[in-house]
């Protein structure tokens, strides 16, 4: 036996029956060979509204505006222990967007299952997208303030940082909606400055509604509102005080700055509109800057600046006179007349004094002459004359007054008298001089000898009257010419 099996040819023959035999021991399939018993441990599960999940999509430039469904059903089959094992989450259905554009598609999905399950069926099989392109547009970032400040205190202009411009990316149908971008911010009973605030941005529409999913870059601002006492910005004015040293003019009035701010309560603010400067004309005795300190009205706290700087160029005064000019009347009552009886033209001369270049360019044109009636009834008035010339040009001599003559046309109208009760009025009554010396003389004279005048025409008119019947009375002027209503007034 031992020597049969130690034959060659026989070992060769033992050798392939025991790989043959290892051979059909490694690819024995259990489940081939008994198909009936390995069938029946598989199970069917269904999975209802499993979310469908997209991938692929240009995220840059496209975004997906609908799908529809958003759910489908899944039926698969596997072991019952594979099928107990997963959760609902384990099963993916997907659509691959990867080659679409803009507009709606119609795609197949596909399920993403576990090792070991497969799909029995999908309902639906396919999905219909709407796929919309991305649109950027520019817009300045708006910040409203709500709330009240402090008592007495008000809020300024918000300030935005890093920049007040944003980028907003929107769907090309929700960008036409986008009115505004913008945040609020609150400074109720803030006495302070607000800063480094952050604040989030959001877009809106035209009816303040907020258009959800847009993409604001930066969608976060820094901003700083400043809380300050209430102020406000006014003009300054400055005022001439005193004259000039003798024979100097100004050339030239520059100020630095012609605006000052104001601060204190909003009651007080609102009935200011300038800022006064005194400008005392009798320091200013040669070119140079000015300083000048400006007064704080009453029940304001703050005035910036608190003084203004004045360039201020004085030269040698000369003198120009202009001839013939027009005499304004103004403030005559209605229904009178008014003539000036003189100088009998009604035209004045003027001479006026200041820097020679002012007075070179200085035209007829540019000095007003006027003479004011306000308050005179008829009669004869000697009225002084008010000089409206440029700043820093003055009267220096020529017409200070005019005579005026006012009449009232309907008194002129009116039936005359009987001879004896006008012979008992007096005639000083109604005599008025062509001038102060005439009217008092003739009224006064004439009123106090008829025993019951009564004069019509003022005594700062020159006329006189008669006060007391049968009396001798005599205006103080009477013998003098009247001197005028007040003193000549001339315009800076």
């Amino acid at each position: 036996m031992d020597k049969w099996l130690s034959h060659p040819t026989v070992m060769k023959l033992v050798a392939l029956a025991l790989g043959i035999l290892m051979w059909a021991v490694v690819h024995f399939d259990p489940e081939s060979s008994t198909p009936t018993s390995t069938t029946s441990q598989l199970q069917t599960k269904t999975i209802n509204e499993v979310k469908v999940q997209y991938y692929g999509l240009d995220e840059r430039n496209l975004v997906l505006q609908s799908m529809e469904p958003e759910t489908v059903k899944l039926v698969v089959r596997g072991t019952r222990a594979d099928l107990l094992k997963l959760g609902a989450d384990d099963y993916k259905v997907q659509v691959d967007l990867s080659t679409v554009t803009a507009g709606e598609h119609t795609l197949n999905l596909w399920a993403n299952l576990p090792r070991g399950i497969d799909v029995v069926s999908l309902t639906p099989y396919s999905v219909t997208v709407n796929v919309e392109e991305l649109q950027t547009k520019e817009f300045e970032a708006e910040l409203s303030v709500t709330g009240t400040p402090a008592q007495g205190y008000k809020a300024g202009t918000p300030i935005l940082s890093p920049t007040n411009r944003v980028h907003v990316t929107l769907p090309e149908s929700q960008m036409a909606r986008a009115e505004r971008v913008g945040a609020s911010i609150s400074v109720d009973g803030q006495s302070k400055t607000i800063k480094n605030k952050s604040i989030k941005l959001l877009v809106y529409d035209s009816e303040g509604n907020e258009i959800e999913g847009a993409v604001i870059d930066p969608a976060v601002l820094e901003v700083e509102v400043p809380i300050t006492n209430p102020f406000k910005t006014v003009p300054l004015q400055f005022k001439l005080v005193g004259s000039l040293p003798s024979g100097l003019s100004i050339s030239s009035f520059k100020p630095q700055v012609e605006q000052a701010t104001i601060y204190g309560p909003q009651a007080e603010l609102d009935k200011i509109e300038f800022i006064e400067a005194d400008v005392r004309l009798n320091e200013l005795t040669k070119s140079g800057d000015v300083t000048i300190e400006l007064t704080t009205p009453e029940n304001v706290t703050t005035i910036s600046p608190a003084e203004v700087t004045v360039s201020v160029e004085v030269v040698l005064s000369q003198t120009r006179s202009l001839q013939g000019l027009p005499v304004s009347i103004e403030g005559l009552a209605e229904g009178l007349d008014a003539k000036i009886t003189d100088p009998s033209t009604g035209l004045v001369d003027i001479t006026l004094k200041g820097a020679p270049a002012m007075l070179d360019s200085l035209q007829p044109g540019d000095v007003d002459v006027v003479v004011d009636l306000s308050g005179r009834g008829p009669g004869v008035h000697i009225l002084p004359l008010v000089v409206n010339s440029p700043r820093f040009i003055d009267q220096a001599g020529g017409n200070v007054a005019v005579t005026v003559e006012i009449t009232d046309p309907q008194a002129a109208s009116a039936t005359p008298l009987p001879p004896e009760v006008e012979g008992e009025g007096g005639s000083g009554g109604t005599n008025a001089g062509s001038n102060g010396e005439t009217g008092g003389e003739t009224g006064g004279e004439t009123g106090g000898e008829s025993g019951a005048g009564s004069g019509s025409v003022p005594a700062d008119g020159g006329a006189g009257s008669g006060m007391d019947e049968g009396t001798d009375t005599t205006t103080s002027n009477a013998e003098t010419p009247a001197e005028p209503d007040a003193e000549p007034a001339v315009g800076q």
